[in-house]
């Protein structure tokens, strides 16, 4: 995957990502190379869903489970971490690791150089701002910037001429009633 250059052959390099195991759904493409780390069978501790576009590098700590929903945007440089440790003694404080699941839910914005730590939930529709670090979970709908990340507003669910055709054809209906 390091020789396909950046942004270059996304349907490729998807389709390669697809052979070695991991679950990318239909229309998702990735436009540069992911870092997986973590031990054992990694590839199946990540799952991507439907129409996801990943910026690049993606950085990913497979030691916990990720789960990122369908029609998902992810910025360039963002990393995803599952393994936090315990507080050890005073001769290693980094004690043994707990891993936690990471959790990004449909039509989620991951913003360029953002971090994810263990446990972190991502609500459907929110978005991440440039450079945030994650430390709690993200409603549904919100804005979160900062470090740590806090939620600055709340979005609208559905937002007619600015979301995809799916949203739009809800936010029809829902006026409708």
């Amino acid at each position: 995957m390091r020789l396909l250059p950046q942004l270059a052959f996304p349907y490729l390099r998807t389709a390669l990502y697809r052979l070695a195991g991991i679950s990318i759904g239909a229309r998702s493409l990735l436009a540069g190379r992911l870092e997986l780390i973590g031990p054992g069978a990694i590839e199946r501790r990540i799952k991507i869903g439907e129409q996801c576009w990943f910026n690049a590098p993606l950085f990913a700590d497979l030691t916990g489970d990720i789960t990122i929903g369908d029609r998902v945007t992810i910025g360039h440089h963002v990393v995803l971490v599952t393994a936090g440790h315990e507080m050890g003694k005073s001769s290693h404080r980094a004690g043994p690791s707990r891993p936690a699941p990471i959790v990004i839910g449909d039509g989620a914005w991951i913003a360029a150089r953002v971090t994810i730590l263990p446990g972190v939930t991502i609500g459907a529709g929110a978005i991440i701002g440039a450079g945030s670090v994650v430390t709690r979970d993200v409603s549904p709908h919100t804005l979160a910037v900062g470090n740590p990340a806090r939620v600055v507003r709340r979005l609208k669910a559905a937002e007619p001429g600015i979301s995809g055709p799916d949203d739009r054809a809800s936010a029809r209906a829902l006026e409708a009633h």
